[in-house]
């Protein structure tokens, strides 16, 4: 596995597991809460938590628009649990107020959400203050007629939008290897959109290549794209059984790269945390999910 090169604080390498735990709480909660008909659908994040925490703390302030599944990135933003929960109950077309957490709401429509990025950025542009912008899409919506059509937008126009790709495999049942001859990132740069592959198990990783990209966009102007490697260990949604398509072998594999297992042991052997914190983190994410399930059966 490729190592980051930036030397991050103990502090910061601390709130990058925090922050993947909750998710992972957040997600186990949501699951079962689904299971007892309290929820209507849910996207688990599951192996996905490291490339949503280390990117969202790159992108700091900067307007993020999601796809559907980046709860860690709504709650680094700032969104209570209970407020991403929202939207998948029928509560709240968005459970968190998107101009102060400078975050779009989720959508379930494939790549519905990329054109409107391109547009926020040149919308900006209009206005004469040229404000980047970073769009989350999966591998099965890099398909999508309206991704080619932002791509296609964006590298005529050089808007400054960062496309985050979130490549897990699987687009629903249909595995990656079947939807294209290409990587992702090739796709893009056919577009003319520099583009790059990167490891997106790892929050360090991560929080580095997005901040590179950043800082490349301040100063070349043009879209950028960065295709990210995860795993989906659990099903596409709560309505979804991977087993019915899905290899044992090739769920185990995924398991088996489960990246906040991966970095909890990291930073416990290298001191960065102690038996006492993951106790305490423990306790947290107990009383989180506690919480939601008395929010949602009230």
């Amino acid at each position: 596995m490729t190592q980051a090169t930036t030397e991050l604080t103990s502090v910061m390498r601390r709130q990058f597991l925090e922050q993947m735990l909750v998710a992972r709480a957040v997600d186990e909660e949501a699951i079962l809460l689904r299971k007892q008909g309290l929820i209507d659908l849910w996207a688990p994040c599951t192996g996905q938590e490291a490339l949503q925490v280390g990117a969202a703390y790159a992108l700091d302030g900067l307007v993020i628009v999601p796809s559907y599944r980046e709860a860690a990135v709504a709650l680094v933003r700032g969104a209570t649990p209970e407020q991403v929960v929202a939207g998948w109950s029928g509560r709240s077309f968005c459970g968190w107020q998107p101009r102060p957490l400078r975050m779009f709401p989720f959508t379930l429509v494939l790549a519905s959400q990329m054109l409107p990025a391109v547009g926020y950025a040149l919308g900006t542009r209009i206005q004469g203050r040229e404000e980047p912008v970073a769009v989350f899409f999966g591998d099965g919506a890099s398909s999508e007629g309206d991704a080619a059509e932002a791509f296609n937008l964006a590298a005529v126009e050089r808007a400054s939008v960062l496309f985050l790709n979130v490549n897990n495999g699987w687009a629903i049942s249909k595995p990656t290897s079947e939807q294209m001859r290409t990587s992702i990132a090739e796709r893009a740069a056919g577009f003319g959109i520099a583009s790059r592959q990167v490891d997106g198990r790892d929050p360090e990783i991560v929080y580095e290549a997005v901040t590179a990209e950043l800082r490349l966009l301040a100063t070349e102007p043009g879209p950028r794209l960065i295709e990210f490697s995860v795993d989906r260990i659990l099903s596409h949604t709560s309505s979804d059984t991977q087993e019915i398509y899905r290899d044992e072998a090739d769920i185990a594999a995924a398991v088996s790269r489960d990246p906040v297992v991966a970095y909890r042991r990291r930073l416990l052997e290298d001191g960065t945390v102690d038996p006492d914190w993951l106790a305490d983190m423990e306790r947290r994410t107990s009383d989180l999910r506690a919480d939601l399930l008395k929010e949602y059966t009230r």
